[in-house]
């Protein structure tokens, strides 16, 4: 895992600067204590007892804490104390607390409380899942099957139609803003969706200062859109490209543009087509493929609209490929012919039977017969053509009888 020296978000191994400031990342341990914390153990808001540091990010911290009424555990996220200060970066900490609580959908994390404590602290309450990061499952399990790419792109999609239809772009989907939640059924996980930190409010105009600089770039370059990578305006398609990238890797692994500097990634969004992923994986049928880069297309127009879509693509496509493989098996087992086990030895050849005196007696009585030659055709034309001229010539006769 590395590090930003500056920003202090982690990143995986394969990622060489932070998307956030350009600073180069260094190496550091999965196992490396995040360090004392003087808010752990206390109870925050009179109502949330911090029991962990479960999480630190370049902007806030995440601790879990237990309600102290209900005994119930919840995930309490508090802005930096050198950032509440900044009214830019509080305002984007209560971007992403309007933005999640406003979609009320079970793939998206819940949010139920947002605001500044006594203390001067500028947090957000949110439901406390216990699971693993889509991104440490890529790394842990390696390519996904396709059952199970398909069962958690469903879920994402329906969380991203329930957030567009909010008027919410979540503008920072990736692998390590997914939750699975593990459940009674091997790879079948339950979906969350989190970290609306840079999500956008399509209708929300209130605001005459915007929250980044005109033409910034946000989010992380291995999965913007083209437009994103551009700078241009952003709608909800931009989110499905983002999803297609993260379907790219749960198959292959990797993502399409990865290694060096962000420009020269954010570069290959704008310019370059995406690599074939049956190239990485030669498993894979051209059907999925053809969903798959159909998502990756530059112009939003040729992309799927809206995330079920592209879920039904994906699973029709995988459907499809299945049956064509099954047929191709059956054929397969009709036309070969099954081999003869080793041990089994082969039949003689039976000797002829015996001669017998009958049988030469036969064999001299036995009559062979010759094929009769047909008549030739000419003959019988001939024969014809006689027939009636005899015919003409005798009815001639009579008739010169008669006048006479």
């Amino acid at each position: 895992m590395k590090a930003c020296p500056q920003c202090r978000r982690t990143y995986t191994a394969d990622i060489a600067f932070c998307p956030y400031d350009g600073r180069p990342l260094s190496q550091v341990s999965d196992e490396e204590e995040l360090g004392e914390d003087p808010l752990v153990g206390r109870v925050f808001i009179d109502r949330y007892h911090l029991t962990a540091r479960i999480g630190e990010g370049g902007m806030c911290t995440v601790y879990r804490g237990t309600h102290v009424l209900t005994r119930k555990l919840w995930a309490v996220k508090i802005l930096h104390a050198e950032l509440a200060a900044q009214r830019r970066a509080v305002k984007r900490f209560q971007k992403e607390a309007q933005a999640a609580s406003r979609i009320d959908h079970a793939n998206v994390i819940h949010v139920t409380d947002f605001g500044t404590s006594e203390e001067g602290y500028v947090y957000l309450v949110m439901e406390y899942l216990e699971g693993s990061t889509l991104k440490r499952a890529i790394q842990t399990d390696g390519p996904f099957t396709l059952d199970r790419t398909v069962h958690i792109v469903r879920q994402i999609g329906e969380a991203l139609d329930a957030a567009h239809a909010q008027n919410v772009i979540h503008r920072d989907l990736k692998p390590e803003n997914i939750m699975l939640l593990p459940t009674d059924e091997a790879e079948r996980e339950r979906v969350k969706v989190l970290d609306f930190g840079i999500a956008k409010v399509q209708e929300d105009t209130t605001d005459s200062a915007p929250l980044t600089a005109q033409n910034m770039v946000m989010g992380t370059p291995q999965y913007m859109s083209p437009e994103q990578a551009k700078g241009l305006e952003l709608d909800a398609r931009s989110d499905i490209y983002s999803l297609g990238i993260i379907t790219y890797e749960m198959l292959t692994g990797k993502t399409p543009f990865h290694g060096g500097p962000s420009k020269v990634i954010l570069s290959k969004h704008a310019n370059e087509i995406p690599p074939s992923p049956r190239r990485l994986r030669p498993d894979l049928s051209a059907h999925v493929e053809r969903v798959i880069m159909r998502a990756l297309e530059k112009s939003p127009l040729r992309r799927p609209q809206s995330g079920s879509e592209f879920a039904r693509e994906l699973e029709l496509a995988v459907r499809l490929a299945a049956t064509m493989t099954k047929r191709e098996a059956e054929r397969a087992s009709v036309v070969a012919v099954p081999a003869l086990p080793p041990n089994v030895p082969e039949v003689p050849e039976l000797p002829p039977p015996p001669s017998r005196p009958g049988d030469t007696i036969m064999a001299s009585q036995t009559v062979v017969a010759r094929e009769v030659p047909r008549r030739s055709a000419t003959w019988r034309t001939v024969i014809i053509v006689a027939v009636v001229i005899a015919c003409v010539l005798l009815g001639s006769i009579i008739w010169w009888s008669l006048r006479s």
